[in-house]
């Protein structure tokens, strides 16, 4: 309980910190200077989900796993981060010269560097998860975060150009990722570790139905936006996206709670399946307490919360978040550790993929008959079936 809060906060800790910076922003750039900053986090936060592959997540299994061999499986997993980025770049790279530069533009290599940079030796929140150690995670991430919002306000203020904030967050993240290359250096007793029974073969076999979930699942989250925008327009996404405004905040909660009870349920399953899934229904009825209450609050109060914090002229996005409250009762039901826990996750790549087929389908019968509640229902159907499925 005590690392699920602490790490909860720290990942909470860094939406605070990320949502200062747009407010500041928004008051040292033109609206078009603005825009150009946003598109290049948007397609720089995209291509990273896409290169870090979930990798780093497979520490949260394989060190509990192999305790004796920690640092060895941390440099596997700094080796398949360093493969799956330069590959994601260099198809990037690809395709954007393909297409006559209409993908990113001028903004390849600003983007290519900065998912480089800081994709790359960014596992030690995971890391520090899998040995018990998630105090470090807030002082961590705390830190970052607030580094990159002083520098890229800094950058803000004193040239009012995005380029010149582009290239500073990428200066900062060679800077972290030189500094986490001379920590790792000084740190790592892989050398003194046993050698591994399997050296690849256990953690890729995780990484790849794990990181195929996670980028459907991605995709599976922005899909309904995107069609919104297109569908109905960009005043209709502010709607939708302030109907669904508390989802990172749930997504945070119940992933904290998951990281921290997967490496326990793996160290667990050695001695007795019973004890890990004992842990894993533990976990579920922890994150009943926590959402189920907020759910039924914010299902009653809706229409005065959503007016009181962004205003009347929200008011159409109280009914979407009345629908969206709906999920609480999926979001209390996290598969993915206890799959995870015995190394199958085969079975995530599958519930995301009929999750997303079943997703476009509804949001291509419902929006035309009941617009932004069409999608929101769309999106509801598509997380059941995931649940289903599982």
């Amino acid at each position: 309980g005590n690392r699920a809060a602490i790490l909860t906060l720290a990942r909470l800790a860094n939406y605070g910190l990320m949502l200062i910076s747009p407010v500041i922003l928004v008051r040292l750039l033109t609206i078009g200077q603005f825009g150009r900053y946003r598109e290049f986090l948007r397609y720089a936060s995209v291509l990273q989900s896409i290169a870090v592959f979930s990798i780093n997540d497979s520490l949260l299994y394989c060190i509990p796993a192999n305790p004796s061999s920690r640092w060895r499986i941390v440099r596997q997993t700094a080796a398949l981060i360093a493969c799956s980025s330069l590959i994601v770049v260099a198809g990037l790279a690809i395709l954007d010269r393909a297409t006559g530069g209409r993908m990113v533009g001028s903004l390849l290599l600003p983007i290519g560097l900065y998912t480089l940079f800081v994709s790359n030796l960014d596992f030690w929140d995971s890391y520090w998860v899998a040995t018990g150690r998630p105090a470090l995670i807030f002082a961590y991430s705390s830190v970052r975060f607030a580094a990159r919002v002083i520098v890229a306000v800094a950058a803000a203020a004193l040239t009012h150009d995005a380029r010149a904030i582009i290239w500073a967050l990428i200066a900062l993240e060679g800077v972290r990722l030189l500094g986490a290359a001379v920590v790792m250096t000084a740190v790592d007793r892989g050398r003194a570790e046993p050698p591994l029974a399997e050296p690849w073969r256990e953690q890729i076999r995780f990484c790849l139905p794990s990181g195929t979930a996670s980028v459907l699942a991605m995709l599976n989250r922005n899909l309904s936006s995107l069609v919104v925008v297109k569908a109905l327009g960009a005043v209709a996404l502010a709607d939708y996206t302030i109907g669904r405004y508390g989802e990172p905040v749930v997504q945070t909660l119940r992933n904290s709670v998951s990281a921290v009870v997967l490496p326990e349920m793996v160290r667990r399953d050695r001695d007795s399946r019973e004890q890990a899934l004992a842990l894993w229904q533990r976990a579920t009825v922890i994150n009943a307490i926590v959402l189920f209450p907020v759910a039924i609050v914010v299902e009653r109060f809706a229409g005065p919360l959503v007016e009181t914090v962004f205003g009347r002229s929200y008011a159409p996005a109280a009914l979407i978040l009345q629908i969206y409250m709906l999920s609480m009762l999926r979001e209390c039901f996290d598969f993915a550790p206890a799959l995870r826990a015995i190394n199958h996750t085969r079975p995530l790549v599958a519930s995301n993929t009929a999750s997303l087929i079943t997703c476009a389908v509804m949001l291509a019968v419902l929006i035309p008959l009941a617009g932004l509640a069409g999608a929101m229902i769309a999106v509801l159907l598509g997380m059941a079936v995931d649940g289903t499925w599982l």
